[in-house]
């Protein structure tokens, strides 16, 4: 990765403006009125993930944030101090089980009437987000829009419930120049701008690849340096078991490679572990979560395996070969360009993973995909320019 290419405002510059805005308080305080520079708003774990990079940067400048958290993203924000707590949204269990289901509206209007923000920066994975980025216009913040995904907008489901209920929006955040294309028709008809920032998720694996000690890690897991090691990661998506069970038979035709398996988070591995136990030959092994990381596994793999997570993407951008077990009419931007490679019988996989042993792999993404370099440090840099125009 290149240098960073953005510096941050003098602090004494900063300091000018954000009294306009900022009203001190105790994050416990709920039920007085709250006043923030920028308001997140979160369902899904990845943009839960991209979100926490960006506020690691916004502490170090001083400027106040709070979140909102509905869905997997109240499991993840629970214990932050800058959550604002709000059983409606955080306690929802019909807003956590679907994307789709609707905020009361009420409700939402009293999410104005109780929280000022200049900026509201939210997420595009449920209707829920869509209604709150459309009232907020009206109390004169600037809306902005963050897509975690590097595939066509139009390609992936679970932003459609975003998409159907917005109406308004000032800007979209985007991964990548690919990504960007797909927005232009979406862009044009609400007025709003599209701005390639990267994938804040990404600089996680760039700080766990610089600071992962890989032979501690083969010490620690009882491997032997010179043992083959591929990582599978896990998901929770339509197909899955039948995927994982064909990359279990893949791996009784490489008993001399040692397989560990990550499962999803918001699962508990029992999955995994019932066809490990029943199927495999002893050289496959369930790490369960929070254990280590699957970027941290990922260090010591030759290869990763995937069904359709987008630990896929990640491990791409990080120079790993992966192998997609998926049917063959599926399609993604990582197979198009050429960046992975699928299989959907165990025999084709084998074949695939024993090449990826002996040394393939793929070109780079950042240069092909048109990804930008410190992709946290240049979204809170434009939320930082916004505020300042703002103040002006």
């Amino acid at each position: 990765m290149k240098n960073d290419q953005f510096n941050y405002l003098p602090v004494s510059i900063i300091l000018s403006f954000l009294w306009l805005f900022f009203t001190p308080m105790s994050h416990s305080s709920e039920e007085s009125y709250i006043k923030t520079a920028i308001l997140f708003v979160a369902y899904d774990q990845g943009e839960s993930n991209a979100f926490i990079r960006v506020q690691e940067k916004l502490k170090g400048a001083n400027i106040p944030y709070r979140i909102l958290a509905m869905g997997r993203a109240a499991e993840v924000f629970k214990n932050d101090p800058a959550l604002i707590q709000i059983d409606d949204l955080t306690h929802n269990e019909a807003l956590f089980d679907n994307r789709n289901h609707p905020l009361n509206q009420t409700l939402v209007y009293r999410l104005t009437e109780r929280i000022s923000a200049k900026i509201v920066y939210t997420g595009m994975a449920s209707r829920a987000q869509a209604q709150i980025a459309n009232i907020w216009d009206r109390r004169g913040a600037r809306v902005i829009a963050f897509y975690d995904n590097f595939e066509p907008v139009d390609s992936v489901n679970y932003v459609q419930p975003f998409l159907e209920e917005l109406s308004y929006i000032d800007e979209f955040h985007v991964p990548s120049k690919r990504t960007a294309t797909s927005f232009e028709n979406i862009a044009q008809s609400l007025g709003a701008k599209i701005t390639v920032t990267g994938q804040p998720t990404m600089e996680d694996w760039d700080r766990i690849y610089a600071e992962t000690d890989t032979f501690l890690l083969r010490n620690t897991l009882n491997i032997h340096p010179n043992q083959a090691v591929v990582l599978f990661a896990g998901d929770y998506s339509k197909g899955y078991p039948r995927a994982f069970q064909t990359f279990i038979e893949a791996t009784k035709m490489l008993p001399d490679i040692l397989f560990l398996v990550t499962h999803h988070p918001k699962f508990d591995g029992g999955l995994e572990k019932r066809i490990i136990d029943s199927h495999s030959a002893g050289n496959v092994h369930l790490l369960r979560y929070g254990t280590y990381s699957t970027a941290t596994l990922s260090t010591i793999a030759s290869a990763v395996i995937v069904h359709k997570s987008s630990v896929a993407q990640q491990a791409i951008y990080r120079g790993k070969p992966v192998v997609y077990v998926t049917d063959q009419n599926y399609q993604n931007l990582m197979l198009t360009e050429h960046l992975a490679i699928r299989a959907s019988t165990s025999k084709p996989l084998a074949v695939m993973i024993r090449a990826h042993i002996l040394g393939y792999r793929p070109p780079a993404i950042a240069e092909k995909l048109g990804i930008p370099d410190a992709p946290s440090k240049t979204i809170s840099k434009l939320m930082i320019d916004g505020l300042r125009r703002k103040s002006d």
